[in-house]
């Protein structure tokens, strides 16, 4: 998307209270690079607007009449897909957040003090960049997320990890996160934990209802966690992490003042020995991409997948530029990789067991 030149981005806004669709106007045309080609008060009219105005981003209330923002997605996406930016005071509803993400919303962001939000002008510089990130966005390679069926598949029962699986989840990343949840086995002897790049607020209420969904145990932004195999901690980029793997196996996780993705990656190379994967997934960002250069050096797995599979490319790009990962074809190859990586560790502690 070429920006600050004669073609701007053009972002069309859904909301039906006239404050917020006169305050979002407001905050996006100051931008230089953005244009406002029009203004809906629901999903009908949004849907009549977008084959005359061809927005290239657009952003979306949940709660509106006529038609809501999450029957509005399902027709966006099927009519004419277009990067959705949900802009909603009902971050805090799980089930919303969830749903809106897995039918193909590319962020979430919350107002600041629920749906009016008559400070939305305070976080005017943090949603126009959402909103510039999303419209870099192909939408024809947004999928919606489909849960399969988890018949007869146990967690692993509460016990130290074998292994670690690190995921840093760039913007943009939740429904493939959601997706891979969903598909990795939650009885073999790993724990996951992600960083994710997306609202805390946000992040936690989703969690809770994807503990719901997914076979996997998940504890969003703790303070301190010993881990255990089946578990899976999602936190916040606003939180860094230290973590120690004592002599008896036991795994631990504390919050720390300062660190990030990148410290992260290589605590977990250094404690785990050769019982770590690290995974970098889409996003604009440098951020995670030194760490995962040292997990592959010590010859664990380290993974992105091709950029013409992410959302934002430029970090699988960079990555692959400093040869810190593997490149992989599809989400399915990834789940293969550690679900492959699960299974080694539970044979080698089986025959470990067999021996004692």
């Amino acid at each position: 998307m070429e920006q600050g030149g004669d073609k701007k981005i053009k972002a069309l806004v859904v909301d039906d209270t006239a404050f917020m669709r006169k305050a979002l106007v407001e905050i996006l045309s100051k931008d230089p690079d953005m244009e406002v080609v029009g203004v809906a008060k629901h999903g009908e009219e949004a849907l009549a607007a977008l084959g005359t105005l061809e927005p290239d981003v657009i952003t979306l209330d949940v709660d509106m009449p006529v038609m809501d923002g999450i029957t509005t997605i399902k027709h966006i996406m099927v009519k004419s897909p277009k990067p959705i930016v949900m802009v909603s005071g009902l971050a805090s509803q799980g089930k919303v957040t969830l749903e809106a993400l897995r039918l193909g919303a590319v962020d979430f962001f919350p107002k600041p003090s629920g749906t009016i939000s008559l400070d939305i002008h305070e976080e005017a510089e943090e949603l126009t960049r959402a909103i510039k990130l999303a419209s870099m966005i192909d939408p024809h390679i947004i999928k919606r997320v489909r849960f399969p069926k988890f018949e007869g598949v146990k967690r692993h029962a509460e016990s130290p990890p074998a292994g670690l699986v690190i995921i840093g989840a760039h913007r943009g990343t939740s429904a493939c996160l959601i997706r891979l949840l969903a598909n990795i086995n939650p009885s073999l002897p790993i724990a996951i934990v992600i960083a994710h790049d997306i609202s805390p607020k946000v992040l936690q209420s989703y969690s809770k209802e994807l503990d719901k969904l997914v076979p996997w145990r998940i504890i969003p932004n703790p303070d301190k966690e010993n881990l255990s195999a089946g578990t899976c901690v999602v936190t916040s980029y606003e939180h860094s992490w230290q973590i120690k793997r004592k002599k008896n196996g036991e795994v631990l996780m504390k919050s720390k003042k300062s660190g990030n993705l990148d410290s992260m990656f290589r605590q977990a190379a250094s404690q785990m020995s050769d019982n770590v994967i690290g995974v970098l997934l889409g996003g604009t960002s440098e951020e995670g991409i030194k760490g995962l250069k040292d997990i592959k050096e010590k010859g664990c797995g380290a993974y992105v997948l091709s950029p013409n599979l992410c959302l934002y490319t430029e970090s699988a790009l960079k990555a692959l530029e400093a040869e810190a990962a593997e490149a992989l074809t599809s989400e399915q190859e990834l789940w293969t990789k550690i679900n492959g990586f699960g299974r080694c560790l539970a044979l080698r502690e089986a025959k470990e067991q067999a021996v004692e």
